[in-house]
Order: structure tokens, then sequence, then C-alpha cells
């Protein structure tokens, strides 16, 4: 990693002394770019820090006994610093981080993962954008329902978007293109495959190997198998899915 003349300022949170430890050495060694300003090991702590230093980066563990990371983000009117999260577990909370574009680091630390993280930071410190923190904790007030906003990385940086204004999934290689309400189109560096699991099932169906749609905009089917939707948007349905496409289609109407 380059070392940059401007060093990010850099507080790390965690309750539990060994791995506060264990991050801290493994920053001073593999990370030079960051200067560790405050180590705490709570919540209060950690608050009392942030508005005593101001910093670009907190590395933040999730699972507290005296508050959550998130009730930590939640005090903070505007989030003005790039966040990493750490955690040993909580299934719901890394599905929200991933939905949510937001870097996390699962314990034990991995060198290789803490690197590749502060890389990430390194390259958006710049963008002085944080919405990718409010909407993942808009996704965590209601576990076990469906997200509430997706956040889509693109080459820019990324987009949160609301699903019900989703059209249509579309695979494109690698990538995914994303047409919306409004005669928008975005382009995601994830998979089709990704984001399938976290469109609520109810209003998304998968009608082809490269194509999700939202059955909401259907309005039509073509006897050439292609299914019509709004704002003249079309895609093929696969003869696998038809019964399906059909009899999800009859219901939702």
């Amino acid at each position: 990693m380059n070392t940059s003349h401007q060093t990010i300022k850099t507080i790390i949170v965690d309750d539990e002394k060994p791995s506060l430890d264990v991050l801290s050495n493994y920053i001073l060694e593999y990370c030079p770019s960051l200067e560790i300003v405050a180590k705490c090991q709570s919540t209060a702590l950690a608050y009392k820090a942030i508005m005593e230093y101001n910093p670009q980066l907190v590395f933040l563990d999730v699972e507290m006994p005296l508050g959550t990371g998130f009730d930590l983000l939640k005090r903070f009117k505007n989030i003005n610093f790039n966040v990493v999260f750490v955690t040993a577990f909580s299934d719901y909370a890394t599905r929200a981080f991933r939905v949510s574009a937001i870097d996390y680091l699962l314990k034990p630390v991995k060198v290789s993962d803490l690197i590749e993280a502060v890389n990430k930071v390194q390259q958006n410190i710049n963008q002085k954008s944080f919405k990718s923190l409010t909407t993942l904790l808009e996704n965590l007030e209601t576990p076990g329902t469906p997200v509430r906003k997706l956040v889509i990385p693109n080459s820019k940086g990324f987009q949160a978007i609301n699903p019900a204004d989703i059209i249509l999934c579309e695979a494109d290689g690698y990538c995914t293109n994303f047409f919306l309400h409004g005669k928008l189109k975005i382009t995601s560096s994830h998979h089709l495959k990704f984001y399938e699991e976290f469109l609520p099932a109810e209003m998304f169906l998968r009608v082809h190997n490269s194509y999700i749609i939202n059955i909401g905009y259907v309005t039509g089917y073509s006897s050439q198998g292609e299914i019509q939707l709004s704002e003249g948007i079309s895609c093929s349905l696969s003869a696998s899915r038809k019964q399906e496409f059909f009899s999800v289609f009859k219901k939702f109407k």
C-alpha cells in the first residue's frame, strides 16, 4: 500500500481489548496511511472521541454490551466519516451490509481483508458521500422485512434506489443493468444473482436466466415469448419459467 503524505485519522471501537489490540497492530504494520487517534471500548467513549478528533475512518464493532455500533451511528445527525464494521456473527446484519454497499470485516480479521477495506476507503475518501450508512440504518430498522432501499455501486460511486422503482433487472456479463421508473438506467458491478436474494419475492420474479421483472410493471405478453413492461421495456420469457410466470401474474392481477 502506498503511503500518503496526508494520513487518514482513524478510530477503532471494540469492547474486547484483545480484538482491539490485534486490529490496532495490523493497522500499524500493514496500513501506514492510517493514523490511529483513539481506541475505544464502548460506544459512549467512541462518541466523545469522534466528536473530539473528527476522524475520516472508524472501525466499528457491531455487537457490544452497552450499545451496538448501529446505536452509536444513530446518535449522529450527519455522518461525515467512513465506517468499516467489524463483526463475528449476525447473518441479518451482514446481509444488510451487502445490500447497502457497506464494507465489513469478519472476526477474526484477516490482514488481506483489512488491506482491501482500507484500499476502498482510500479510493472513496474524497467523495464525501455517506448516504450508504443512512441506507444501512434504514434497512436495519425492521429485521426480517424486505429492504427499504438498495445501494447500487457504479463507476462514479453508488446510487440508493427504492425496489418499487425497479422495472427490470438485466444480466450483462458480470454486471447488472437496472431499468427504473422514469426511463432511468443504472449499471452495477455486481452480477444478477447477487441482487436476486434482496429483491422482495412478492414483487419480483425471475423469468429468464438474464432477467428479473417487477410484476407490477407487466403490461402484456406476446406470442413470440416477450414480456411487455411499462415505459416500452420488454424481455424474453424462458420456456422453463412460463408456467410460473402465468401463475404468479394471474394471482397478482
